[in-house]
Parts: structure tokens; C-alpha cells; sequence
């Protein structure tokens, strides 16, 4: 052993390396504080070894080794975590809101998994979420964790025993203080405080003492301010460690995220607000359910999407949709305070600021009024999207012509061509049946996206929509009857997938457009039921099918709901079934078409 870098109620932990020298790794070591080997410390010390035991997960720290000492004391060795409690990481490197809330949401992947293995953690705070110097939260300590289904564990623990009720007062939820039932809901609550923290730089509760009474009081009675209100506060907080106090005010608290007070004020307010507020209600029963489900209001937040969180009105959801066009919104806006300010100084400036204003306006107006009207009385009948291609295309192909220097807003256009050119004809999705028209659209997305990767070619926004291109173009050349140019194509969007995954491995998006191009390149080379022709190549369709089928595999884990990764599970299995039976395989093949079976059960049941 050769410090001691924690202790807790029960145990003490060190950095540890091995003794004989075989080879060099260094571990955390815990063991079981001397003078509290208590039969009942003991038998949590190894019910904490248990749990860990039965945890894999990228976001959880290792259980490495286990054993008991000469005196007759457990200790079991884990994976060594050098990181920094989650608010200290994003403070110290001054992150976002918008990386917190990433951040956050891959300890939200760990908690999930822990609870689909029947594991409650009950301790969810900062310094049992250690984040690496590369950016990966480690969650850690399960020392009063508890099993959902006891029996799993081996070991007989006295439910009602809360003479040592273990936890933190400042992140435990009212029903755990008040020595209840602790479920999944519990650990919800837990990290909307840890959330709430991360965000505002405050604890929604401020505990003076750790007097019973006061915990439950303040607990359970006490209504924390929003965050947004709560980042106008000014207290005396005390560091970490206890050796000395702060002093937080607006303005240090912004300086580590958004920089100024009331542009963070803005970025809480609303749905941010809900979102906490929600996580941390008193009822267990009106927080999220799941702890998946809070994260993926955390997504549909950071995705300028409607949250459950937020009364649902007209006037919220067109707040949101201002917000996720606010490229076409800021260019009219733009515009017209340019022609009302007399800016333009020539006549030809004039009439181009008009023109494009005009067809801002333009779109605007369809979208708005003559698509919404017309969609929600004929939903996905073909006069209106006819109406859509028209319109969109007249505008696209204009602003095309004059988008510049504009990255996101060519980014905008490659994404929108490859959006119509679906509409217009789309192999296997309802569409107009114009299957020039869509080898057009792609064919325009591919030159722009061409043009962007050429000059700035590390760009990572560029780099996938240039893999997109690429997987759109052979869209094109597969329809048209061009098999070889449509695997040349799909072969260039999978290499561009692969760098992103390496570089991007917690990005779920990124990995799942990587298995979509493996499926689609199956096809193209020899899958079994594919509509177009194939190049026949059989081993070739299987083994990128089976690349597909791994990378939903371990999403699965991490995202058990994301309907898309089951789609594509099943399908994995699906086409890996087919191309068994054309090999000979039938008994590989029932079992793979089984399994398709079953996972497109469960999509239909979602």
C-alpha cells in the first residue's frame, strides 16, 4: 500500500500495487477500518464486494480482486480511478452548460445500468462520481448500496436495521431520510440534486447541522429555489475537504460556465428549471420513473425539442421550433433589420438582402401556415409533399447560390437536400416516386458537403455530414443500378464513421449512423434480401451485418429504450439469418430469425 486516498463509515481505501513486482498497475485497496469489523460492517463491506462484482460497465469503476486479511477482514481491490469529483472536473476546465449536461448524462448511463441489474446505489453525489482526466465519469462506492432482489446477492440483510442509516444528507432523498423504502425513485432524486449542483454552483439545501431533526425538516419540508434563481444567491459554502470557506456569488459561479450571470440565468430558465425541479420532487411517484427517462429529457433539452417536463402549449412548442430553425429565423430577422436600418449601401446590395428576405419569407410562410394547415388535415398525403419539394427546393437551390463563407448554414443546406431527396424518392419509405429528382438532391448534398471537406477537413460537423453524403450518394448509384459505385460509396461513409466512433465513443448517434452504413453495405454486397442487385459476395454482406449487430449490442446496454437500436438489432439478425440459409447454415439461421423475431416484438411493444 502506498497512501490512503479515501475512507468512508465503514472502510478505508489506498493506492495499492502488487508486492511481487510481476508486473506494474496500480489499484484502490478496501479494507475494512480497523476497530469496525462489526458483524454487521462486515456483512456490507461484502455485500458492497457483491454488487461490484456483478457491474461492467464503462461508466463504473472495476472490481478487480477480493479476499479476506490475516486478522480476518475483507478488502477487495479495484480499478484505480484518477479523476476529480464531477463539479470539481467541470469548474476547473470552466465547462458549458451544455457540456455538463453530456457529461451528465453518461453518469445517468451507469446509474441505469447499475438499476437494470437490480442495484440501488443510495450515495449519488460528487465525490462518488470521479471524472478522468480524459473526460470519463467513474461512478464509485457502493458501500450502502442496496439490492432490489437480496436473494441475487448470497448474503441475508436485515431490511428493517436503520441504526446506522447510512448517507449524505445534502443529495439523500426525503423518503430516505425518513428511513423508508428506498427504490430507483430514491437515486433519481439523488442526481437531480447532484444535477442541480452541477448547474448552479449551489446545493438546493442548505444543512447547518446534522442534527436529525434538522436533516428531516429541511428535507423533506423545505421547497429548494429554481437554479436560475438559485445562481443569484451569495453564501459562504465550505470547500470540499472542509479546510477553509468561499464565498459564491453570481459572478464566480458564471465565471466557471457561461461566463456572465445572466446569460446562465437564461440558459436555466424554463425547461432546465423543470427538469431539476422535476427529478427533485418530494413524491417518488411524480419524479421521472426511470433514470433513462431523465436523461433523455436531457437530450430532447439539448436537441431543442418539447420536454415532458414543461406544460405542453402552442406557445412552448413554437418557442421550440424558433429555436431548432433559428438559422431561417435569424437570417429573415437579419435581413429585415438590414433593410429597416438602411444599411444597404448600393442598390444591387438592396436588391439581393431583398430577394433573399423574400424567400426567408417565403418558406417561412408555407411552412408555417400552408404546410401545417394542410398536413394536419391530410396527414402524409402526396399533394402536400409534392408542396414541400416544390417550395423547399426553390428556396434551397437559392440560398445554395449564395450561402458563402456560411458553414452552418451549408451544413443546413447538405442536410435538408438529403432530407428532400428522401421525400422524393427514398428506397423502401413512402415517397413521390421521383427517383431522378432524388439522385439530383443527393447529388447536390454530396457536392457541397465535398466542398467543406475540402476546406476544413478536421471538422467533426463536416466529417459527418460528409459521411451522410456519402451514404446518400449510394442511395443514388444503388437506385439507378450502379452496384459497385454504391458500395465504393457506402465504403467511403463507413471509414468516415469509424475515425468519428474512435474519436466520439460516447457519442450513440455517431456509432448508430456507423452500424446503419454497415447494414447498407451488407445489402449492396451480397445481402439476402435485398430489392436492387448485389455483388453476391455473401461472406462480405455477413461479416459487415455482424460488425452492425455489435455495435447495438453494447447501445442496447447503454440505451435499453432507443427504439432505433432495436430496429436495427433486428435487422442485424434479420440479414445475418438470411445469409446463413444461402450459405447452408439452417440451423444458424433459425436462430438469428428467431432472434429478429423477438426484438421486432419489442419495438412494437414500445
Amino acid at each position: 500500500m502506498l497512501r490512503e486516498i479515501g475512507h468512508g463509515g465503514m472502510g478505508q481505501v489506498y493506492l495499492a500495487v502488487r508486492a511481487d513486482d510481476e508486473y506494474k498497475k496500480r489499484v484502490a485497496l478496501k479494507i475494512v477500518k480497523r476497530g469496525m469489523g462489526t458483524q454487521n460492517i462486515v456483512r456490507r463491506f461484502r455485500n458492497e464486494r457483491q454488487i461490484l462484482a456483478g457491474l461492467d460497465h464503462p461508466n463504473i469503476a472495476k472490481l478487480l480482486d477480493g479476499g479476506t486479511t490475516e486478522d480476518g477482514l475483507p478488502y477487495f481491490v479495484m480499478e484505480y480511478v484518477e479523476g476529480k469529483p464531477i463539479t470539481d472536473y467541470c469548474d476547473d476546465r470552466k465547462l458549458s452548460t451544455v457540456e455538463r449536461l453530456k457529461l451528465f448524462r453518461q453518469v445517468c448511463a451507469a446509474i441505469q445500468y447499475a438499476h437494470q441489474n437490480l442495484v440501488v446505489h443510495r450515495d449519488i453525489k460528487p465525490s462518488n462520481i470521479l471524472v478522468t482526466d480524459e473526460g470519463i465519469p467513474k461512478l464509485v462506492d457502493f458501500g450502502i448500496a442496496k439490492l432490489l432482489n437480496p436473494d441475487l446477492s448470497g448474503l441475508t440483510l436485515n431490511p428493517t436495521a436503520t441504526a446506522m442509516r447510512l448517507m449524505t444528507p445534502e443529495y439523500a432523498s426525503p423518503e430516505q431520510v425518513r428511513g423508508e423504502n428506498i427504490t430507483t425513485a430514491s437515486d433519481v432524486y439523488s442526481l437531480g440534486v447532484v444535477l442541480y449542483e452541477l448547474l448552479t454552483g449551489h446545493r438546493p439545501y442548505r444543512v447547518k447541522n446534522r442534527l436529525p431533526h434538522e436533516i428531516l425538516r429541511i428535507v423533506c419540508e423545505g421547497e429548494p429555489e429554481k437554479p436560475s434563481t438559485a445562481v443569484s444567491r451569495v453564501e459562504e459554502v465550505s470547500t470540499r475537504d472542509g479546510s477553509h470557506t468561499i464565498t459564491l456569488t453570481p459572478e464566480v459561479v458564471s465565471r466557471t460556465r457561461e461566463g456572465e450571470p445572466e446569460k446562465l440565468r437564461r440558459k436555466l430558465r424554463g425547461d432546465l428549471d423543470n427538469i431539476v425541479m422535476m427529478a427533485m420532487r418530494k413524491e417518488p411517484q411524480r419524479r421521472y420513473t426511470t433514470v433513462n427517462q431523465l436523461s433523455e429529457e436531457v437530450r430532447r433539452h439539448l436537441e431543442g425539442m418539447p420536454v415532458v417536463a414543461r406544460k405542453d402549449t402552442w406557445a412552448y412548442r413554437a418557442e421550440k421550433f424558433v429555436k431548432r430553425n433559428k438559422v431561417i429565423i435569424a437570417a429573415a430577422v437579419l435581413i429585415a433589420a438590414t433593410l429597416l436600418g438602411g444599411i444597404v449601401a448600393t442598390a444591387w446590395q438592396a436588391h439581393k438582402a431583398e430577394r433573399r428576405f423574400n424567400d426567408v419569407r417565403k418558406l417561412a410562410h408555407s411552412v408555417v401556415f400552408e404546410f401545417h394547415d394542410d398536413i394536419e388535415k391530410l396527414p402524409g398525403s402526396t399533394p402536400v409533399r409534392e408542396k414541400l419539394v416544390k417550395r423547399a427546393l426553390e428556396y434551397l437551390d437559392s440560398l445554395a447560390q449564395e450561402s458563402g463563407d456560411d458553414l452552418s448554414l451549408r451544413l443546413e443546406l447538405v442536410q435538408a437536400y438529403h432530407k428532400v431527396g428522401g421525400v422524393q424518392g427514398k428506397p423502401f419509405s413512402p415517397n413521390l416516386g421521383d427517383t431522378p429528382g432524388a439522385v439530383q438532391s443527393y447529388r447536390k448534398a454530396l457536392t457541397i458537403a465535398e466542398t467543406l471537406h475540402a476546406h476544413d477537413p478536421k471538422n467533426a460537423n463536416v466529417q459527418r455530414v460528409m459521411a451522410l453524403s456519402y451514404d446518400k450518394a449510394g442511395d443514388a448509384e444503388e437506385i439507378t443500378g450502379n452496384i459497385r459505385g454504391a458500395v465504393e460509396s457506402r465504403r467511403k461513409a463507413v471509414a468516415i464513421f469509424e475515425a468519428l466512433s474512435k474519436t466520439s465513443s460516447t457519442d450513440s448517434q455517431v456509432r448508430l449512423d456507423l452500424a446503419n452504413c454497415y447494414i447498407r453495405l451488407g445489402d449492396d454486397l451480397g445481402g439476402a434480401r435485398t430489392t436492387f442487385r448485389s455483388l453476391n459476395d455473401t461472406a462480405g454482406a455477413l461479416e459487415n451485418y455482424r460488425k452492425a449487430l455489435a455495435i447495438c449490442d453494447g447501445l442496447s446496454v447503454a440505451e435499453p429504450m432507443n427504439i432505433q437500436v432495436r430496429r436495427y438489432l433486428a435487422r442485424s439478425y434479420d440479414e445475418i439469418g438470411g445469409c446463413l440459409e444461402n450459405i447452408g447454415d439452417h440451423l444458424g439461421m433459425l436462430e438469428n430469425k428467431r432472434r429478429a423475431l423477438a426484438m421486432k416484438a419489442r419495438v412494437i411493444a414500445l
